[in-house]
């Protein structure tokens, strides 16, 4: 495994697989949304968090995919907890043209496998428009109830 202490390492490919199949996560959002004609927003997020002192890995992903934001998470109000990190991929270009073919090629292995493929196929159906209408939200509705079992 690279060094893993700035952002500049750059990482196998199945160490993050590895690594997503522990902490990753793959899901689908559905929210109101009053200016839409189906009055629903749908959105596809990629997510990875860990404690803030391990920031610099979630750096390397980041670099090694070429895509996301980190954030800083502060759980002030959680006394016992500590800050987190989040590396987060919400853009659906960057989720179709990165990390759709990041999994396609670099398979997980666990059972995130299922959840990436139900991800893969929603957000092929929000690029297609799909959910801009009630049958397509409800097919996109059925499909995430699938999701993260």
């Amino acid at each position: 495994m690279p060094r893993i202490e700035g952002t500049n390492s750059i990482l196998h490919p199945q160490y993050i697989v590895g690594f997503v199949d522990g902490e990753g996560c793959f899901c689908v959002i559905i929210s109101k949304h009053n200016t839409l004609k189906s009055k629903k927003e749908v959105r596809c997020i990629f997510e990875i968090e860990v404690r803030e002192d391990d920031k610099p890995i979630l750096e390397a992903i980041k670099k090694t995919l070429g895509c996301g934001k980190i954030y800083l998470l502060d759980y002030t109000r959680y006394s016992k907890w500590r800050a987190h990190a989040k590396f987060k991929v919400s853009n659906l270009p960057e989720i179709i043209n990165k990390i759709i073919p990041f999994f396609e090629k670099n398979q997980l292995k666990a059972k995130k496998r299922k959840s990436f493929e139900i991800f893969k196929k929603i957000a092929l159906m929000i690029q297609n428009k799909d959910h801009l209408h009630l049958k397509g939200i409800e097919k996109i509705e059925a499909l995430r109830n699938k999701m993260n079992k």
